[in-house]
């Protein structure tokens, strides 16, 4: 599953607003403990006579309030180093998530915000109010701590181009996902401090007439945790096993296309454990032909897109998020050889010392050329979906995908097994049943880092659910999409599951 939520760890409200005698602001109020985060633009409240004290900023000055958040990036660089997250920050997409809490208020249209990056170090504080900014304490609109004034009233950050991002709201009532990675880079390789995000109206709105009143999020300490603001790491976790689907080497496709990559999964007493006898977990691949075991001498193998060609190809430790996977191999090579069955022999060593670890077997298959386009449509099953899960669990899903079309006989129903169709670009998503709202949505295409698409081997389709970013008490249903003939094709069926507590 290639997606990773951190929840925020702190966040407020800082306003220079006037309370409700329109005579001082609320400059020294503090929102930090509020299950809302608010943000807007006040023009012409106040008489331009009034005298404010120097604290209170010129009575003219338009009445704001804005939004400053952290997420804990420690946490990110740990799971980066634990291999849970690539291990290279630039193979991974950052979202910032917030969500719109709706309220009786009037809700701007057509409008931006900006979202900066924070250049000094503020505490969320715990007041509640809202509306009357009667709770004082730090962080403010004045001070980022007890101890400390902003530099820049309203909370200081970093002015440069590419540490600012901007998204447009039309209706108001919008959630937002903006893609924060390259302010999350600058946080992770350390050229700026994690102070987190500032969020505000532009300037130009700011200095000019109009009012925009008001845009609600959920924060941190809501009760909804689904709506909770989050830092969402996005990255293809996919694996491509071409054992039932290795495709012979063809002119009409690149070499790229031309490799098919192999696995060997070594599993001892049901758990996957690395081979102790090879030296920098490397191995030789030997392919041949056969009936019904290899036979022969070993065939040739384009082992590089360059077209180098080999009688052995180097099999090595899976590697995932710049860490090697345990007791996973794996082997690329594109092949000309158009035998029925093609043997794959993993082995170490030659003549008297060589050891065979592994001995499989795939039926090469030619790269389609027709004299038309014949869509296809399929039926598509969860074979292994529990009705309940706990929260935390991380079941892998595996699917049944078969051609709808498909009508075997008796006699091939009971001789031959149903071998699943492989959908090489499939993806999914999690929605909760009861409002359909989107958990985690469809990864699809590299803006997206294809986060959600599925893996495969020879047993077909399959992916990691990790529950622990699902609220408990709910029902959530699955759904995919297959990517064929360059078109994404939502398919109709939807499997439903359940998330009690953990158990304690």
């Amino acid at each position: 599953m290639g997606v990773k939520k951190y929840y925020a760890s702190k966040d407020n409200t800082i306003t220079n607003a006037f309370k409700a005698n329109l005579l001082t602001r609320g400059s020294g109020s503090n929102m930090g403990a509020s299950d809302i985060i608010e943000t807007f633009v006040i023009h012409g409240q106040t008489s331009t006579s009034l005298s404010l004290p120097p604290s209170e900023g010129n009575a003219d000055a338009a009445e704001q309030s804005r939004m400053i958040i952290q997420f804990p990036t420690a946490d990110v660089v740990s799971d980066m180093a634990a291999g849970v997250l690539p291990s290279t920050a630039s193979n991974i997409k950052f979202y910032l998530n917030l969500y719109n809490a709706p309220h009786g208020s009037t809700v701007p249209l057509d409008f931006s915000l900006d979202v900066y990056m924070l250049s000094e170090a503020w505490t969320e504080g715990r007041g509640l109010d809202m509306d009357n900014y009667t709770d004082l304490g730090q962080s403010n609109w004045i001070r980022p701590t007890s101890a400390l004034l902003w530099t820049q009233a309203g909370g200081t950050y970093l002015p440069a181009a590419d540490t600012k991002k901007t998204i447009e709201l039309t209706t108001g009532l919008e959630n937002i996902s903006l893609d924060v990675s390259t302010q999350i880079y600058k946080w992770l390789d350390s050229s700026e401090a994690n102070n987190g995000f500032l969020i505000k109206f532009p300037d130009a709105i700011v200095s000019g007439s109009d009012s925009y009143y008001t845009k609600k999020f959920f924060s941190r300490t809501s009760e909804f945790e689904l709506y909770r603001p989050t830092l969402e790491a996005r990255w293809d976790s996919s694996r491509k096993d071409n054992r039932a689907d290795f495709y012979i080497s063809s002119s009409v496709a690149t070499g790229e296309d031309n490799q098919n990559t192999l696995f060997m999964y070594n599993f001892v007493r049901g758990e996957l454990k690395s081979l102790p006898t090879l030296v920098n977990d490397r191995m030789s691949v030997d392919i041949y032909s056969g009936s019904a075991a290899p036979s022969g001498n070993a065939l040739n193998m384009v082992a590089d897109t360059d077209g180098t060609i080999l009688t052995s190809v180097t099999g090595t430790l899976l590697v995932e998020n710049g860490a090697q996977v345990t007791g996973i191999y794996t082997a690329s090579f594109a092949s000309t050889s158009s035998f029925d069955t093609i043997f794959d022999v993993w082995h170490t060593g030659s003549g008297g010392s060589r050891i065979n670890f592994m001995t499989g077997s795939y039926i090469p298959k030619p790269v389609n050329t027709t004299d038309g386009i014949h869509e296809e449509e399929y039926q598509t099953t969860l074979t292994n979906l529990e009705d309940v899960y706990t929260k935390g669990q991380k079941p892998t899903l595996r699917l049944f995908t078969r051609k709808k079309n498909w009508n075997p006989n008796i006699y091939t129903v009971a001789t031959s097994q149903v071998v699943p169709a492989i959908i090489e670009d499939a993806y999914y998503r999690v929605f909760r049943v009861i409002d359909n709202f989107e958990v985690i949505p469809y990864g699809t295409g590299s803006t997206n880092n294809n986060f959600t698409r599925l893996s495969y081997d020879v047993s077909g389709n399959y992916f990691e659910l990790d529950t622990s970013c699902l609220a408990t008490g709910y029902a959530y249903g699955v759904e995919f999409v297959y990517y064929l003939q360059g078109e994404y094709l939502e398919q109709p069926e939807v499997f439903k599951f359940r998330i009690k507590e953990e158990d304690k």
